[in-house]
């Protein structure tokens, strides 16, 4: 019982540890990914590759110039086939986001110009 209890408790400590690192690590990369995609206005593999580097660069910074640099081509090693599979599913739900922004946007210029 008091394996247990000491297992659980290394479980929150390091889990706590984990968690907010995992929760920054993605927000960032969503962020910039979806920066990306609203300025260049398309979804490709490169802006989630480009999002991986940056936020690998990022988190491997405090290691100087070399963690700078293997942050980067890791994250952009991890960015390509994160960005590949997401755009794979949005594939086969039958739309994708960026398709469903045009439409939408047409949608609404369709209506301004019927009330018009």
């Amino acid at each position: 019982q008091s394996a247990h209890r000491a297992g659980l408790r290394s479980f929150i400590r390091y889990g706590w540890r984990w968690s907010w690192r995992v929760a920054a690590f993605v927000a960032l990369f969503n962020t910039v990914s979806a920066s990306l995609s609203a300025y260049r206005n398309k979804t490709t593999i490169g802006n989630y590759a480009t999002a991986g580097g940056f936020t690998g660069a990022l988190f491997r910074m405090h290691l100087g110039l070399q963690g700078l640099a293997s942050g980067f081509i890791f994250g952009t090693a991890f960015g390509i086939p994160a960005g590949g599979l997401i755009i794979f599913i949005q594939n086969l739900a039958g739309e994708t986001l960026q398709e469903k922004r045009n439409r939408e946007r047409r949608e609404q210029y369709e209506q301004k110009l019927a009330e018009w």
